[in-house]
């Protein structure tokens, strides 16, 4: 149907009151439109109620009204100003643009008389008056107004020259925590009372907002399903997750899912305002809960893990965090390895890794096991500190050290190699339960016998019992030497012993 078929709608509004239309005669009633119809075999017009919500398509557009299908081959009209309002005296009306055909519009009934329905997106503030208000309030049509000023509990908003009270609670749907951003802003609202003869009118905000996202919520029931992807709006983020609008239902995003890579600042990472998309992870529409994803639309560094990373591996990364036990140390992004504490400083006691490493810092670690089913890639950073040491001692040698220090199982000492061994309690040659950190201090110097080496210096454990055995054997065997050249008595074994002790 073309522009040109369309006559002029019989019920334009009067002048400063949009909902105002004239009386039909009694002969073009609903009903009697309805009967006629019938007689004539021809389906009966469907009886429209003042302020029904409907939402239409477009199918024609002429200079002053918009023509939408009511269904059949009835049509409804919309006047086109309320799409390109021009300015007014309290601040004027952003155009929303004229719409095209196809399009699908949410409107409201005005009237339904001899035949012609004429509806309404909303009241704007150019058309608004006393009569039209009342009328919006009791058939819930929503009207256009401006936010003049914060008043005590609210707002003045001002509808064309009219003024109406939105109490704080009810311009939006959560409690707005900078008032002044709303401050002359224009918004649609809903006339929830309407008093002495229009002295006394109150709108609100958050109702049309809690219709239209109720209608929303139940388009979502269908779509937002575990698997389906999804697109929404971060509303605010906390330390356990950010808050996405998905347009009717908040849906939150545990810091768990946000990314394989791990993110220090949520806020940071995922600002207010960003438009987002993920999949979903669960859903409870009893208690409102959906659950979403960002990293399940990524792809998971750990599945190409198993070939890249192998025991024995130099590879380069950079440290993420310390904990008491050990430093993580990012490899890739969302593949982290842990240095263990005891693999940190080449077998000297480390109480805390910022001892060795700090965070920030680009290491080179040693591949020491990969667990792909655990996602867990154990590090070592030894071979620093066995790289820089001299050649091992030998088993069976005999070598000086000095105390490195006391522990409630032994005694550690630092070797000329660099190296640091290990003399248990047992191999002292000290009494039982004898207090070997009273006994000796960090750099005290002792010989001790080199009992095995292992696992490439990373174990070496020492004997002092052994090296006081070792001079016990010598005496004896030079004590054994002497009286074969010289029968002559020379004394006793044990002066010599405590002779040669004493010379040592």
């Amino acid at each position: 149907m073309t522009e040109t078929e369309h006559p002029r709608p019989l019920a334009a509004a009067a002048d400063g009151d949009a909902l105002s239309a004239p009386a039909p005669a009694a002969a073009e009633t609903p009903e009697a439109f309805a009967d006629l119809l019938a007689e004539a075999g021809g389906e009966p017009r469907r009886r429209w109620k003042k302020g029904e919500k409907l939402t239409v398509p477009v199918v024609s557009v002429s200079a002053d009204w918009v023509f939408v299908s009511l269904g059949g081959k009835e049509e409804g009209n919309i006047r086109i100003d309320e799409f390109a309002a021009p300015a007014t005296a309290d601040g004027g009306s952003a155009p929303r643009g004229i719409p095209a055909v196809g399009d699908q519009l949410d409107a409201y009934v005005l009237s339904a008389t001899g035949g012609e329905v004429v509806l309404t997106t909303r009241v704007g503030r150019r058309e608004a008056s006393l009569s039209a208000l009342e009328e919006a309030w009791q058939g819930g049509i929503p009207v256009e107004g401006r936010v003049a000023q914060a008043v005590k509990g609210g707002f003045e908003v001002r509808i064309s020259g009219l003024r109406a009270f939105c109490p704080l609670s009810q311009i939006d749907l959560r409690w707005p925590r900078k008032p002044e951003e709303y401050l002359g802003q224009v918004y649609l609202f809903k006339v929830v009372e309407f008093k002495e003869k229009g002295r006394n009118i109150i709108v609100s905000r958050r109702a049309l907002l809690e219709q239209e996202r109720a209608q929303q919520r139940e388009e979502l029931l269908a779509s937002v399903v575990p698997g389906a992807v999804v697109t929404g709006t971060v509303r605010s983020v906390q330390a356990f997750g950010a808050f996405v609008d998905l347009g009717g239902v908040d849906a939150l995003v545990p810091a768990s899912e946000m990314s394989w890579r791990r993110v220090e600042d949520l806020a940071e990472f995922l600002p207010v305002g960003r438009v987002v998309t993920a999949q979903v992870l669960a859903v409870d529409w009893e208690r409102d809960r959906v659950s979403l994803s960002l990293k399940a639309l990524e792809s998971d560094p750990w599945t190409v893990a198993a070939s890249r990373y192998h025991p024995g591996q130099r590879v380069q990364g950079t440290v993420a965090r310390l904990t008491n036990f050990g430093a993580f140390v990012t490899l890739e992004p969302g593949v982290d390895g842990l240095v263990h504490i005891s693999a940190l400083g080449g077998g000297r006691r480390v109480r805390h890794p910022k001892e060795v490493v700090a965070v920030g810092e680009a290491v080179e670690a040693e591949v020491v096991t990969v667990d792909i089913a655990a996602r867990r890639i154990a590090l070592s950073l030894d071979h620093r500190h066995q790289e820089s040491l001299g050649d091992l001692p030998v088993p069976g040698s005999v070598v000086s050290g000095t105390v490195e220090n006391v522990a409630e199982f032994g005694v550690f000492l630092r070797l000329p190699s660099g190296h640091t061994g290990l003399v248990p309690n047992a191999e002292m040659a000290t009494p039982r339960g004898t207090d070997h950190a009273r006994m000796f201090r960090p750099g005290d110097a002792l010989e001790v016998v080199v009992l095995d080496v292992e696992e490439g210096g990373r174990r070496i454990r020492l004997s002092r019992k052994a090296t006081i055995e070792h001079k016990e054997a010598e005496v004896a065997r030079e004590y054994r030497e002497a009286t074969a050249e010289a029968p002559t008595s020379m004394g006793t074994l044990g002066d010599l012993l405590r002779a040669k002790l004493k010379n040592r």
